[in-house]
């Protein structure tokens, strides 16, 4: 059976009708958060380190965004300074008398913090 002339227009308009249909399709599944087939997902593990000085500050931040703590280390460091003489009986007016000594003593808490994330990948 022989197709006549004007039966290609009607062929042609209907497979582009039916694409647009498909296309529509897809977008409200991008929308919805869902992957197409040619899509794929990538964990990647991002870490963080903060540092936590004389008790100012907190992770709070952090830990209300998803991270975990994964290791701690804590040390004493100076948390105020205070001028000093370099050596007894000199005069803090006169030049090189002047040192920086440690005031008060305090912690600095080192955390290394560790989240999972989920990156979509278009192939």
């Amino acid at each position: 059976m022989k197709l006549k002339q004007p039966l290609y227009p009607l062929l042609a308009i209907s497979v582009l009708l039916s694409g647009c249909i498909l296309r529509d399709k897809y977008e409200s599944i991008i929308n919805n958060g869902f992957l197409l087939p040619n899509q794929s997902e990538t964990r990647v593990t991002e870490q963080e380190t903060v540092y936590i000085f004389c008790g100012e500050g907190d992770i709070q931040e952090y830990i209300d965004k998803g991270w975990k703590v994964i290791e701690t280390e804590e040390e004493e460091v100076p948390c105020s300074w205070k001028t000093g003489k370099a050596r007894p009986g000199c005069n803090l007016k006169d030049k090189g008398c002047k040192i920086s000594v440690p005031d008060q003593m305090g912690a600095q808490i080192k955390y290394i913090l560790e989240k999972d994330t989920t990156i979509k990948d278009q192939d």
